[in-house]
């Protein structure tokens, strides 16, 4: 017969066993790439989807997923795009505006309280300040004035001015400034076809090639670390819970007899 102290002894090593096991699977959740749809960006750290803990990924890279499957990125102050495809090795994704109309948003959009800037595609290229302006008649297209068609009516056309432009040299008389917007690339009507967006490649530094990365569990400030591939950890886990495991069954076998 089974003893109280054998069926103490056995509840206490299975208890062990089952929060083991527990432990291995939140290690280990984080790990697992997903997306939203199957067509859609693979989303693994530095990135997380909405609905899993802050842990699985680096503050400011939280995406959600739409109705219709879409990965949405929300940058402050409210601007949401759309992920079209995430690069790991490069530290850059492409994104475009769900209405194809980004200077729609512009005058929200803080890039510097995000861990995100614009990808500029050589040396030469910059950041500019720019005045957007409603206008009651067509204007001379010049390199410093860019007609917004998506946010033009057929007799009201919208220009963005770059703030560096001479006033002599164009003609607002027709026109009402709306806003300002800073430090995006020219042209800024080209950025509603779509645009990249870079991080730090200091976030998960050397770890793309041959291991993953996560967030340091006992750090102040965020910080992440190289791991080795989930598949060999989760491999590790299970074989060391199986002789625990059968251990447990061997007891309970001998304890019967």
């Amino acid at each position: 017969m089974i003893s109280g102290v054998s069926l103490r002894m056995m509840f206490f090593l299975f208890l062990f066993v089952t929060i083991s096991l527990d432990v291995a699977v939140s290690q280990d959740d984080c790990l697992v790439s997903s997306s939203c749809s199957h067509q859609g960006p693979l989303i693994r750290f530095p990135f997380r989807l909405k609905g899993q803990p802050d842990r699985c990924g680096y503050p400011g890279f939280e995406l959600s997923c739409t109705e219709r499957n879409e990965t949405i990125l929300e940058l402050p102050h409210s601007v949401k795009v759309l992920v079209k495809n995430i690069s790991y090795e490069s530290h850059e994704m492409m994104v475009q505006d769900p209405e194809k109309c980004l200077p729609r948003q512009l005058q929200n959009l803080s890039l510097s309280a995000s861990p995100f800037n614009f990808k500029l595609s050589n040396q030469w290229e910059a950041l500019y300040d720019f005045t957007f302006f409603n206008c009651s008649s067509k204007k001379r297209e010049m390199s410093y004035v860019d007609p917004i068609p998506c946010l033009s009516l057929p007799d009201y056309p919208v220009y963005a001015v770059m703030s560096t432009a001479s006033i002599r040299d164009v003609d607002l008389s027709s026109c009402q400034k709306m806003y300002n917007i800073s430090a995006v690339p020219y042209p800024v009507s080209e950025l509603s076809k779509g645009f990249s967006l870079n991080w730090s490649s200091e976030i998960c530094r050397n770890c793309e090639e041959s291991m993953k990365c996560r967030l340091k569990s006992n750090s102040k400030e965020p910080e992440t670390e190289c791991i080795g591939e989930p598949a060999t950890g989760a491999g590790k886990k299970v074989v060391t819970a199986g002789p625990i495991i059968g251990f447990f069954l061997l007891l309970v076998a001998v304890s019967v007899l």
